[in-house]
């Protein structure tokens, strides 16, 4: 047996036992419990709470979310699946959101493990660097993109539309780290100011602490040599940020060692500083365990007196923006941050695809020429074989059945229809 379990056993056997002993405690000189505080403990009812409600009724609410098991369920679904018989118990007034699928649910999915296919709300995003590519930080969104990742080989000689930038999904020959921004309100400015693409670096930001999702694919991308670079505010939240980053949530994998960039204890000086209060709440054991050092402890927590504990913290908007750029500049370079540049092999690859791309467009330009003199015609009854098409198949638009006859009609006589 397990600690862990020996641990949970006592704690239930001292929970169920505690009345009987403390009657026990009260027996006479024979070491009987009389027959009335018996029945008292026979008799009594252990109170319900939330999260007993909620574990009984979570098994049936994932199956209403998720339609029997046949779709992934969102969090929330779940929730509104569970909330009316939780309430219906009495045992609260209300049922909060976020307590349900941060707390209750991912307790119950941790104790339980089920094979349960239980997804997240987006909170965040990923921007690829050169494609522009927005992958929003949801469960079944991150599952996707990973899904769609494409490696380091692609067709020299492709059939569609001649394009410069070899098409990519994931990070394979598109970036080769992860930039993550405690505030998403700096996005614009960094991508407006080009360093993304400088660096090759894919941008990821949240609201609030970093979640499962973008834990789980920063996993993925470690696991493919990708490094996270983070950038969080100098307070007890950045810490913590940065440290959850490293570590993941509850259930997810993490990106193991990131390179935190700041701000760190030397990167606020000049800066305009603020109070923050802590309450009654010691918080330099969290900071500590979250790898502030001693000296960065000091900042934050410059008081600790009988109204509570108390310091200074600087956010990342007391830098302006050009100073701002300047610095993150700075710090990317110190890091060794470069461009992504592939190996010999996949470099040799790209320059024939370019070749022959370029070769086949001079030649489509000749062709177009020459294809643009002849006439072109329709036939009279085109409506009517577009409705048959489109009865046949229903799935088509109008445009891709036209698409389709023009096809049919080219394989039947060997050329394209021409008057």
């Amino acid at each position: 047996m397990s600690d862990e379990l020996r641990g949970r056993l006592e704690s239930a056997f001292k929970s169920v036992t505690k009345d009987w002993k403390k009657a026990k405690r009260q027996a006479g000189r024979d070491d009987r419990v009389s027959p009335s505080a018996l029945n008292r403990m026979r008799s009594r009812t252990p109170r319900l709470t939330i999260r007993d409600v909620a574990f009984d009724v979570m098994e049936s609410a994932y199956q209403k979310a998720s339609g029997r098991g046949r779709y992934p369920a969102n969090a929330r679904q779940i929730y509104y699946a569970a909330r009316p018989a939780i309430l219906s118990q009495n045992v609260a007034a209300s049922l909060d959101s976020k307590y349900f699928t941060q707390t209750l649910l991912k307790d119950y999915l941790e104790e339980y493990q089920p094979s349960w296919d239980v997804v997240w709300d987006d909170r965040g995003h990923i921007e690829e660097p050169h494609t522009g590519k927005v992958i929003g930080l949801g469960g079944l969104a991150v599952r996707e993109y990973i899904a769609e990742f494409t490696g380091d080989k692609f067709d020299e000689t492709p059939a569609d539309k001649p394009m410069a930038r070899i098409p990519t999904d994931g990070p394979a020959l598109r970036y080769g780290g992860v930039l993550f921004v405690e505030k998403e309100g700096f996005n614009p400015l960094l991508k407006e100011s080009g360093i993304l693409e400088r660096y090759d670096l894919a941008l990821a930001s949240t609201k609030g602490m970093p979640v499962t999702a973008l834990c789980d694919l920063l996993g993925e991308l470690r696991d493919q040599g990708r490094k996270v670079y983070v950038l969080h505010d100098f307070d007890k939240a950045g810490f913590s940020i940065a440290a959850t980053l490293r570590k993941g949530t509850r259930g997810s994998r993490g990106a193991g060692d990131v390179v935190d960039l700041g701000f760190r204890l030397a990167d606020i000086g000049g800066l305009e500083r603020e109070p923050v209060s802590y309450g009654r709440t010691d918080p330099r054991r969290n900071l500590r365990y979250n790898g502030a050092t001693d000296e960065e402890i000091a900042t934050l927590v410059n008081h600790a007196g009988g109204w509570g504990y108390s310091g200074e913290r600087v956010e990342l908007n007391a830098m302006m923006a050009d100073e701002f750029v300047e610095w993150i500049e700075r710090k990317l370079q110190a890091a060794g941050v470069t461009k992504l540049i592939p190996e010999d092999d996949v470099l040799a690859s790209a320059y024939r695809r370019a070749q022959f791309l370029q070769a086949l467009e001079e030649q489509a330009e000749k062709l177009r020429a020459d294809l643009t003199e002849q006439t072109w015609t329709a036939p009279d009854d085109l409506a009517a074989r577009v409705n048959a098409h489109l009865a046949e198949h229903p799935e088509m638009s109008w445009d891709d059945a036209v698409w389709a006859l023009v096809a049919e009609e080219s394989e039947g006589d060997g050329d394209a229809p021409a008057a």
